[in-house]
């Protein structure tokens, strides 16, 4: 070819002007990004609602718990309103009775500090009684119911005793072990006990005392305060016992 050759346009550059300029001006979708957002938006929704479903129920069991239990937890204010109730005095007779008695247990008490030589004698308190207890080889021989010379001083401190407390009554019993006496004075334990008692009054009589406030009893073997299977403890349950209570008016 002479000079400039003619063009000859690329039919792959050949494009229709309208479609490019259609393309140019209609943006493209965008690209999905493989359904994360959408992932991401109902995980956080479910969160959402199991929170809102766990208030609503437990909103519900606390109403619930507090409509059962009102007076209950109105209970404290109740206990504060009520008044204390008052302190309940001991009555004046009462307290009278346990000082009286511990005067008359002290009292009793010295005898035996005043006879310390004198072994066996004891003093305790049963109830609202005090009681005196001699054992049988201190005031009598075994098996009579004579009183011992020895014991005549003994006995006057406890007449000197009672005359100072004039509203003082002196039950005396007569106790034995379990072994058998037959005599013709005594057929059993019986009258032997009942004998030692009345000889201790008829003392306590002959000292002063008023015999309207003295009383007998005689119980034989049937009261013992130790085993009768053994010596020592038949030795204990031989005695005399003066129960001291003071004279209701």
């Amino acid at each position: 070819m002479n000079g400039l050759s003619k063009f000859s346009p690329n039919p792959l550059t050949q494009v229709p002007l309208k479609k490019t300029v259609r393309t140019l001006l209609i943006p493209s979708k965008p690209a999905p990004a493989d359904g994360g957002n959408e992932i991401w938006f109902l995980t956080l929704s479910d969160l959402l609602m199991l929170l809102m479903i766990f208030f609503v129920l437990y909103l519900g069991i606390t109403l619930k718990e507090q409509m059962k239990t009102p007076v209950a937890a109105s209970a404290p204010l109740v206990e504060k309103a009520l008044p204390v109730p008052p302190a309940v005095e001991e009555p004046a007779a009462t307290a009278t009775a346990v000082r009286e008695t511990a005067s008359l247990e002290s009292g009793l008490l010295s005898i035996i500090d005043d006879n310390q030589s004198i072994a066996g004698i004891t003093v305790e308190r049963r109830l609202q009684n005090v009681v005196l207890t001699f054992p049988e080889q201190i005031i009598f021989d075994s098996g009579q119911a004579e009183l011992k010379y020895s014991a005549q001083p003994l006995l006057s401190q406890v007449a000197l005793f009672i005359q100072k407390h004039p509203n003082l009554s002196v039950e005396i019993q007569g106790h034995t072990d379990n072994r058998p006496i037959s005599s013709k004075r005594y057929p059993s334990n019986w009258e032997l006990s009942a004998d030692r008692a009345t000889q201790v009054a008829k003392a306590l009589i002959q000292l002063g005392i008023n015999p309207a406030n003295i009383s007998t009893k005689g119980f034989g073997e049937y009261r013992p305060l130790h085993s009768n299977e053994n010596d020592a403890g038949r030795l204990k349950n031989r005695r005399v016992e003066l129960q001291f209570s003071f004279i209701t008016p």
